[in-house]
């Protein structure tokens, strides 16, 4: 039981999810709505350090113990951030959740079947699932290039983290994957343009998120 809304932003590695979470949860604050940004992994300090184990290239970590670090992180953001929010009835906006991890590690990387990692997603998150995930869907290799051309940045590593390093193909292999999810949870995922001008996507949300939340909350 919960009394918030819940939003998640996917998409391929620079598709621009965490700007337009931030830029989301600005004009819902404008709104006089009380919401709150986050991201995975590293939405926690403990999974700050988590994060740093999952991208940071110097480490070289296998495909399962990636799969149960991705788990880790979300398990504790869930427990500790997203699930206390809902319950005070906020409305939470967060850049990554499950589906993250069935594209990357199932559909990508393939190291589990698909019902099998969806049902070891949902006992890591207590089965809180969004009420609405937008797709930013972008050209494989335009999501890289602006990816690693912001890798300078705070939280990001030079050339790119380790799943960035893999390159043009692993990630049209990720768009792939968004796309069978998009269709496959056809009542909450809505795609948009992750090309389009960073205004025109803002709005674009915000009009879906402001049209659903009506009788929400």
């Amino acid at each position: 039981m919960r009394n918030g809304f819940f939003i998640v932003i996917e998409g391929p590695d620079g598709s621009g999810k965490s700007t337009q979470a931030r830029l989301l949860t600005e004009k819902l604050k404008i709104d006089g709505r009380s919401c709150i940004f986050t991201e995975e992994p590293g939405g926690t300090d403990e999974g700050k350090h988590i994060r740093d184990l999952i991208l940071n290239p110097r480490f070289t970590i296998s495909p399962r113990t990636e799969l149960f670090l991705f788990l880790a992180d979300r398990s504790n953001h869930v427990e500790n951030v997203i699930r206390p929010a809902l319950e005070r009835g906020s409305i939470v906006i967060c850049s990554r959740y499950i589906y993250s991890t069935l594209v990357y590690q199932g559909m990508t990387r393939q190291i589990a079947p698909f019902d099998f990692l969806l049902d070891l997603n949902l006992f890591a998150v207590d089965r809180i699932i969004p009420d609405i995930v937008f797709y930013l869907d972008i050209p494989p290799h335009e999501g890289l290039h602006k990816a690693v051309r912001t890798s300078q940045h705070e939280n990001n590593f030079a050339g790119g983290d380790r799943i960035e390093r893999e390159g043009v193909d692993f990630q049209k292999r990720v768009r792939e994957g968004y796309e069978a999810l998009a269709e496959r949870f056809s009542e909450i995922f809505i795609t948009i343009n992750g090309s389009d001008p960073r205004a025109k996507i803002t709005a674009a949300m915000y009009t879906e998120v402001t049209a659903r939340m009506k009788g929400a909350l």
